[in-house]
């Protein structure tokens, strides 16, 4: 039966076949069982000597990977492009941005997508503004302004009052980036990337008194609860839903954003009713508001093998192996052969004494009466254990060093400098696609606020003089397009040693140079130093220390301060110099 294309049956439809190509072509099935074996869960393990003994590479090889990956303080670098000019409002963006990443936790939400990557082969993300639910084409700066000053982020209020929302990253006028568990999230049937996609689809639970509540809701009077624990297909999440639902009802909503026709809609499957009717969806910028990363590019399908698939046999196969060295072991324990009646049952007891050299008295020749029975574990069951363990490294392109094991035998300094070589070229492949799909969180985010920032805001900017100025601008004021870089190499101690030095050594150099771009030197240095505040070793300006400046002053300021090479000489130079002694 042909349906319309808003008609709630079609959409039902189509979700269900997008389901279907997440559990065919990406395993979405075996996932809750990939995250056991990094929670330690294995078949046959029963948590006593009777069971397996399982060795849990998928735990360590994640607990090495992650950290050589995520960005443990990311700092995006903003410049202008294709157009001259823009060098003061490229400071302001780029001050706005770092702020904002730090403001939302990016840190931690793109830890977590690395380790979804692991499991699921997707980090997915969704990057919004005001609350998680808001439905912000219908925001006003009154209801803006309103939601500010409340503390509560615009339809996250209650119809009655108090929270239905209770996210904090998502903070009133400000945008958010929320991690997506792949599990909930689900593409067209066929399509290869987020950039060719129609729609997608978010799977969100929401209490059913919320959903109610939500002024961002409507057609809510007949809906009821969904019964999850009925609808999982992994028992182990049945018995999670079913306790999630034990003291409030709980509603899976199908929150669709439409890329054909630039729209949002949600449903409640089984419930013939749109519970938000497809309006403009504001987001849509430069695509979908989704972001999306792959360690495994399937060329293909969207849903390709994650690490933890392609390494599972090699888990098993361990597990197998380490459960064959217990046995071993517990039958190569010490046993003698003793002839029944051939020796007391108080002698016997001295055998297994601690006191030196007892005497023990036999009823007969003790060689005819006591032998000793003790086998040996065969060899090649631990060597076989470290080849596995070779496997996977090798799979996954990790080595010992960077799983924090040292290397056997006796290593030359050029010699581990050409493993390393080799093991960073991989791990930087994974360091780069994560900054990609941060760069495109923070291209969305800026399109975001230069919308819809129209009051004004404040920002602290380091100036040419590598001076911090209070400045004030508006979203609109910095409309522009500009490139964005972040620094995939100073993730590595042996890099951030080393590029401290190179920098302290440029700045002494070039520092009363009045062409040099010091400030963008001395920021660099800082941000080496994780636990120093940039802004806090950097002199204020004198120029706003009463108060921030706009930002067309500002300009002007800095522009007459480029001009002027004597000036900014002088004020460059001792900056440098104090940064200089600092360090």
């Amino acid at each position: 039966m042909a349906h319309s294309y808003n008609d709630i049956a079609r959409w039902e439809e189509v979700i269900e076949q997008g389901i279907k190509y997440k559990e065919d072509y990406g395993q979405a099935k075996r996932w809750p069982v990939y995250r056991d074996y990094g929670r330690g869960k294995f078949p046959g393990f029963a948590g006593s000597s009777q069971g397996i003994l399982p060795y849990n590479l998928t735990h360590s090889m994640m607990r090495g990977m992650v950290p050589n990956v995520y960005f443990r303080n990311p700092y995006i670098t903003v410049s202008g492009r294709n157009k001259p000019g823009l060098e003061i409002q490229s400071k302001v963006v780029e001050a706005t941005i770092n702020w904002i990443l730090g403001e939302i936790g990016i840190k931690e939400t793109f830890k977590t997508m690395v380790q979804d990557c692991y499991y699921t082969d997707r980090g997915i993300a969704k990057v919004g503004y005001d609350g998680i639910w808001s439905d912000i084409a219908k925001m006003g700066e009154g209801g803006e302004r309103e939601a500010r000053d409340t503390g509560i982020p615009m339809d996250a209020a209650s119809k009655k009052g108090g929270r239905i929302e209770y996210n904090v990253n998502a903070k009133p006028g400000m945008p958010w980036v929320s991690r997506i568990i792949a599990d909930s999230f689900i593409v067209p049937f066929g399509v290869r990337t987020l950039s060719d996609c129609p729609w997608a689809d978010h799977v969100v639970y929401r209490e059913l008194e919320d959903v109610k509540a939500s002024k961002m809701y409507e057609n809510t009077a007949g809906l009821k609860g969904t019964h999850l624990e009925l609808t999982s297909k992994n028992s182990e999440k049945a018995k999670f839903y079913q306790e999630l639902s034990k003291h409030a009802d709980i509603v899976e909503i199908h929150e669709i954003r439409d890329f054909k026709k630039k729209e949002i809609k949600s449903f409640v499957p089984g419930y013939d009713k749109w519970i938000r009717r497809p309006r403009e969806d504001v987001l849509q910028i430069e695509g979908l508001p989704f972001i999306d990363f792959t360690f495994n590019e399937d060329l293909e399908y969207y849903w390709g093998p994650s690490d933890v698939q392609i390494i599972e046999p090699q888990q098993l196969e361990v597990n197998e192996a380490r459960t064959q060295a217990m046995k071993h072991r517990r039958i190569a324990l010490v046993k003698f052969l003793v002839e029944r009646k051939g020796i007391d049952p108080d002698e016997a007891d001295k055998m297994l004494t601690e006191d030196v050299g007892p005497y023990i008295f036999t009823n007969g020749k003790p060689a005819e009466i006591v032998s000793l029975l003790q086998p040996h574990i065969p060899p090649d069951l631990v060597q076989w254990t470290d080849v596995v363990r070779s496997d996977v490294r090798e799979l996954l392109g990790s080595g010992r060093q960077q799983l924090g094991e040292a290397p056997s035998g006796r290593r030359t300094a050029r010699e581990m400098d050409i493993v390393n070589t080799a093991n960073e070229i991989r791990m930087d492949e994974r360091r780069d696609i994560v900054a990609d799909a941060l760069i495109k969180v923070v291209r969305k985010i800026n399109q975001i606020i230069f919308e819809r920032w129209t009051s004004d805001r404040i920002v602290q900017v380091v100036g040419v003089d590598a001076a911090r100025y209070w400045v004030q601008y508006k979203g609109a004021d910095n409309k522009e397009e500009y490139d964005y870089k972040v620094d995939v190499e100073s993730m590595t101690p042996r890099t951030k040693s080393l590029k401290r030095r190179e920098i302290v050594e440029l700045i002494q150099a070039v520092g009363k140079n009045p062409r040099a771009n010091v400030d963008y030197l001395m920021k660099m240095l800082l941000r080496e130093y994780d636990w120093i505040d940039a802004m806090k070793v950097l002199p204020e300006a004198q120029e706003t220390q009463n108060g921030a400046i706009s930002q067309q002053d500002f300009q002007k300021q800095q522009k007459e301060l480029q001009g002027d090479s004597g000036k900014l000489r002088s004020r460059a130079g001792a900056n440098a110099e104090k940064i200089g002694s600092f360090f």
